[in-house]
């Protein structure tokens, strides 16, 4: 019911008491001290509270409205039963600036120069901006023992690191990994070496660096020699040295790792790349972690190749 509406069904009222409380319909008549003029003023009194009051239809405040709890514990402000195709928008100065609710979806919260958060000790954060969607935080985010999930792999210096970027984070360890052994088995260190033709079992020569003994396969072809660390570790690069005598090269060959001895992969391979008397390194690309590495020769210059010394260079975790 509108104002307008009010104020007439109000002033059919006050037509009907003067009437029967007033004895007669003449305007100037007077009964209890009640006249026109004492009516007239309560009418206008009336008509201007009226068109003060919020009409519960939709009306416009020109004014601050405020609830006040006054003995009640707890008051509500809002709207209820929201069904489906409906929606609530609170409008904060025009459509760009607003809390608006879709039935079923999440409440979205819009302002162009985005959101600022404080307190009584300073400002918070704030979430997006004019020119941006990024969220900046003014003071430390305390975590509770939760997770922060689906970062990206850091690219600034101040950037966060993801636990996979620093599992992968290696340093380059330039002091060979395989220490002086003295025999193939059974040493304090736990290394085991190997040799597809070795009869005298002293492939472990080259890992020893003070001797000038060596390893010689006795066949051109085919042939091989390993190594099985006490743990897996991952390796950058690996030298190796051939015979003193640079006559009995290894010209085809491979370096290869496997966690089991059966299965092999290749991390290096080389064709027509001598292994001659002085010491080569060589570069690995390799992110796995292997307890076994050996060289598989394919092809020799005759059956007196071998080799003199043999070292692997590992990738350390940064601990």
């Amino acid at each position: 019911m509108s104002c307008i509406e009010i104020i007439n069904k109000v002033l059919n009222v006050i037509k009907r008491m003067s009437v029967s409380k007033f004895g007669a319909s003449n305007k100037n008549q007077s009964s209890d001290n009640v006249d026109k003029k004492y009516v007239d003023q309560k009418f206008m009194t009336l008509s201007t509270n009226l068109a003060l009051k919020v009409n519960k239809s939709g009306d416009t405040l020109t004014g601050d409205l405020y609830l006040s709890c006054e003995n009640d514990d707890e008051r509500s402000f809002g709207i209820k039963n929201i069904t489906e195709g409906k929606s609530i928008s609170y409008l904060l100065g025009d459509y760009a600036h607003q809390i608006r609710y879709n039935y079923g979806h999440p409440i979205k919260f819009a302002a162009i120069h985005g959101y600022k958060f404080t307190s009584s000790c300073g400002d918070v954060c704030k979430l997006g901006g004019s020119d941006s969607t990024n969220s900046h935080f003014y003071n430390d985010i305390i975590m509770n023992d939760k997770c922060i999930s689906d970062l990206h792999n850091p690219k600034l210096p101040q950037d966060a690191a993801t636990k996979h970027y620093v599992d992968a984070r290696y340093v380059k360890n330039n002091v060979g990994y395989v220490p002086d052994l003295v025999s193939n088995i059974n040493n304090k260190s736990g290394f085991k070496v190997s040799a597809s033709h070795d009869p005298e079992n002293v492939a472990y020569h080259v890992f020893n660096s003070w001797q000038t003994d060596e390893w010689v396969a006795g066949t051109k072809s085919n042939f091989w020699i390993q190594i099985q660390c006490p743990e897996s570790i991952r390796i950058h690069k690996f030298a190796l040295r051939g015979k003193s005598n640079n006559t009995d090269r290894i010209n085809n060959w491979k370096f290869q790792a496997s966690n089991d001895g059966i299965n092999w992969n290749d991390l290096y391979h080389s064709h027509s790349e001598y292994i001659n008397n002085t010491t080569s390194f060589f570069d690995v690309k390799n992110s796995n972690l292997y307890y076994y590495f050996r060289i598989l020769v394919l092809e020799a210059e005759n059956n007196m190749a071998g080799l003199n010394y043999w070292q692997l260079y590992t990738l350390d975790p940064i601990v």
